[in-house]
Order: C-alpha cells, then structure tokens, then sequence
C-alpha cells in the first residue's frame, strides 16, 4: 500500500496552461494523496507560498513576472525549509548529475514523465530531514545554478554573498559570463575565486548590464578550471 501525504501541500508553477492543467490532473488522481495547488507565475506562486507554506513546491524556468530561478532564490532566503525542484526544457543528464553531486538545485527534464514526477514528489514528501540532506535549497552550488542561467539563456547580474560577508557578481549577457568582481579581483580570476565557493546567498538583478566585458572563456571551461583549482589549492 502506498504511503499517503494527505496532511502534504504541492505547488506547481507553470504559464503554460495546457501543461500546468495536465500536471494538476495527474497529480490530483495520484495515490499518495498529496493535495495539490497551482499558479501560473513566480509572482502569484510566492503569494500563494506566504499564505500556503507548501512542503514542496515544483517550477517551470521560464514564465512572465516572475521566473522559476528568481522564485527559487526567494524562497531560499524566506523559507528554507521548502523543497524546491526546477523544471527546464533545457537541461541534460550531465548538468542534472553534476548538480545532484554537488548538492545544488534538482530539476526535471521537459516535457515531463508525469508519472515520474508523482514519483519523486512522494519520495521527497516522505523524507524526514529537512531539504539540506537531498540539496534543494540549503547550500546552492553555485557551478550548478551559473548552468541552469547558462542554459536558459539569460542576461542579469547574480550578486554572490558568502556566510563571512565575502561579496562578489557575475553578469550574465544571453547566458555567457562576461564580467565578474570580488574583492580587488575582476574578470577571470574573480570568476574563478566566486565559482568554486561552497555556499552563498544569490540575489538576482535583472537591471544591472556589465560595464565591462572582461571574460571570454566559456562557463564550462571556467567552471572546470575553478573546480581544479580548488582541488590544487585542498591538497
């Protein structure tokens, strides 16, 4: 007999219509009894999540108002204790592995496996330990989060806060990494110095443009050199 999670609150977040309706059919027919909300944006999802306090919350990446990444920084900072997945058309099994590896942020591959997604929600609302253990919001990697603004193309400033108070930016033009400062340090080796942190506060600005583009290696080949000058620099 299936575990049932009738005291357990869902939110899907999706603008897609069509989809959105198809996730909530699925979901509300499922087995393990989980009651299930929606919203059609980050902006009315975190409405719905401060009157609600869903024990898991399921977002779409690109949606109007407010996007699926924006919503997830919110929600780290305010209610930690939620679980939170992403769901991307644009991801692929090597970022969605080296994510979980490094504890960062899961997500699922669009379109969905619905009764895949049932699945994992009843697993995650089964877990006693709070979110930390399976890295959905405790300790965002930062290589995986870089990869997902990669991926979907995006163009922002990413302020990067350390627990010591350690502050830094990456900016963003179409998902490339063109400029980065922390410190005296910019462009390459500040990237370098901010990629291979373990833990941060992230806060997104979408208005801030880089003064000055000073990077042009590639996110792979910088999130590979700062993950092996961080292993040089451990011996």
């Amino acid at each position: 007999m299936s575990e049932s999670h009738s005291d357990k609150l869902v939110l899907i977040v999706e603008d897609d219509e069509s989809i959105r309706k198809s996730i909530l059919a699925w979901l509300r027919n499922s087995v393990h009894g989980f009651a299930v909300m929606s919203a059609n944006n980050g902006k009315l999802a975190l409405a719905q999540i401060q009157r609600h306090r869903p024990d898991l919350i399921v977002s779409d990446v690109r949606m109007p108002e407010m996007d699926g990444l924006e919503l997830l920084l919110q929600c780290r900072r305010s209610f930690p204790e939620i679980r939170f997945i992403l769901m991307s058309a644009f991801g692929d099994d090597k970022l969605e592995q080296e994510s979980r590896q490094r504890g960062a942020i899961r997500f699922l591959h669009k379109p969905l496996d619905l009764a895949q997604l049932d699945s994992i929600i009843a697993e995650l609302l089964s877990q006693e330990q709070a979110c930390a253990k399976d890295g959905f919001l405790h300790g965002i990697s930062i290589p995986g989060f870089v990869q997902l603004l990669n991926l979907e193309k995006q163009s922002l400033l990413l302020q990067v806060t350390r627990p010591d108070g350690t502050r830094g930016s990456l900016a963003f033009r179409r998902g490339e990494l063109v400029h980065a400062v922390v410190g005296e340090k910019s462009g390459e080796a500040a990237a370098y110095d901010i990629l291979a942190w373990q833990e941060a506060d992230l806060v997104i600005d979408r208005d801030a443009r880089p003064a000055r583009y000073t990077i042009e290696t590639s996110l792979p080949a910088l999130i590979m050199e700062a993950m092996r000058l961080q292993d040089e620099h451990g011996k």
